[in-house]
């Protein structure tokens, strides 16, 4: 553009002095040596002196005609000297654009491809609905341990590994071997528990137990958890009866090539083949494999209205219980919250990939007291503890919060939560097959 501008102005001031030079008499002569002076070098000088003492052309003229010659020829220089450089400025100016346009690609396709648009979104989607819904993050139960990337396994999952997401048959022996050698350990005899406090807030205490983490998010500092470890549970053969149910009924989880459905919420669906209760109905018949006798609720409570799950299933479990009178050990079904759909916390047990699983304990509030909180976490630490003997890493870090989640109603309830939304609903049967086991083995040990 600027080149053309100077192009532009050099032809408009040679009109100018044309047209000045016009009005010299002796026109035609002076006109072409104007002319001649205009294609030389800049350096060339107008004998202007000469035509004013031979009476030429007028003082006026003459004036004109310097004026503007010099800033002809000032242009000229400048125009001679700058071309290549305009040239140089244009030609980097369009490298910028192309290089700029090249890493602008790259860059969106890496977005597209990390799925961090979906992230975003999914993150400020889920933090909004809190918001409007009048939740306290406190009562996002899982989102506080997205921060504990250190105790859990984070796992980017492509759109082909979860399609090759199958479950074999000798992924069940494998679980099932382990837990077969595991029946003659003795894992619950009386010993020094070490118990650690790593980090102590005024909101949460991280604490090591004897080989496992537990985080206690709850106000009470002084719970004795090597004492607790060494104390009995009871069972009795009439504690066989287990009570399944779900408060989040809709959670569910990733998509498979034999799992293939619709969402119908923010990772949750009303269709009961792909969401929590068939879950717990996968973890029902693993549990009756081993002799127990499980009732599973199937009332969906998270339906309309998610933030008054827990009082709808807590009528629920009140009835239930009523019914059967009384169950051994109740337990909450979940899905983990956190996180979306590239969130996948598994273990890798003998080569089998088994989606984690967390316990989240409640001792209960001021306004509704727990008094089963002890007896709940007993059966939950020692648990945990053959958990890290059988299937190392199969549980993430105990949670333990100041809240109740039913765990009042009944003496040796746990809230369970399998997975999280990246993982497929196979990882997540595997692991009610350890469950199912790990239960058997507790039971087996603990029998009056």
């Amino acid at each position: 553009m600027k080149i053309m501008v100077a192009f532009l102005g050099k032809n408009k001031q040679k009109k100018k002095i044309n047209s000045l030079a016009k009005e010299i008499k002796q026109g035609h002569s002076i006109e072409r040596f104007l002319n001649n002076q205009n294609v030389k070098s800049p350096k060339s000088k107008l004998n202007l002196k000469k035509l004013k003492s031979n009476n030429i052309v007028s003082r006026q003229t003459i004036s004109n005609i310097s004026n503007i010659f010099s800033k002809n020829r000032y242009n000229n220089k400048e125009n001679h000297y700058n071309l290549s450089s305009e040239e140089k400025v244009i030609d980097f100016k369009l490298k910028y654009i192309i290089v700029g346009s090249f890493f602008s690609v790259i860059l969106f396709a890496l977005v597209t491809k990390l799925g961090l648009t979906n992230y975003l979104l999914r993150f400020s989607t889920n933090f909004r609905q809190a918001e409007e819904n009048d939740l306290e993050i406190a009562d996002l139960i899982s989102v506080y341990n997205m921060y504990n990337q250190g105790n859990y396994i984070f796992e980017k999952v492509e759109k082909q590994e979860i399609q090759k997401a199958e479950k074999p048959s000798t992924e069940i022996e494998i679980i099932d071997s382990l837990a077969k050698e595991a029946e003659t350990m003795d894992v619950f005899g009386k010993k020094d528990v070490t118990v650690t406090v790593t980090d102590e807030t005024s909101t949460l205490q991280r604490v090591n137990v004897d080989t496992f983490k537990v985080l206690n998010y709850s106000g009470k500092r002084n719970i004795d958890f090597a004492s607790l470890l060494n104390s009995d549970i009871v069972l009795t053969k009439k504690s066989d009866k287990i009570l399944l149910y779900n408060t989040h009924t809709s959670e569910s989880y990733s998509n498979s090539e034999k799992y293939k459905f619709e969402y119908t919420g923010t990772m949750r669906t009303t269709d009961a083949n792909y969401n929590m209760l068939v879950i717990a109905k996968e973890l029902s018949k693993n549990l009756t494999q081993k002799g127990f006798e499980c009732v599973q609720n199937t009332t969906p409570h998270d339906y309309g209205t998610y933030t008054s799950a827990y009082a709808k299933s807590r009528v629920t479990v009140q009835n239930a219980l009523t019914q059967i009178n009384g169950a051994g050990i109740m337990i909450d079904v979940h899905r983990d919250a956190a996180g979306d759909l590239s969130y996948r916390p598994v273990v890798n047990i003998n080569g089998v990939q088994v989606a984690q699983v967390m316990l989240v304990m409640g001792v209960g509030t001021s306004s509704v007291p727990n008094e089963n909180w002890e007896e709940n976490l007993k059966l939950a630490l020692k648990l945990q503890q053959l958990a890290d003997k059988v299937y190392p890493g199969l549980f993430r870090p105990m949670y333990i919060r100041n809240s109740v989640y039913n765990q009042d109603l009944n003496k040796y309830s746990l809230l369970m939560e399998f997975g999280a939304t990246g993982n497929t609903i196979e990882e997540v049967m595997l692991s009610t097959r350890c469950i199912a086991n790990l239960l058997n083995i507790i039971y087996k040990d603990w029998l009056c």
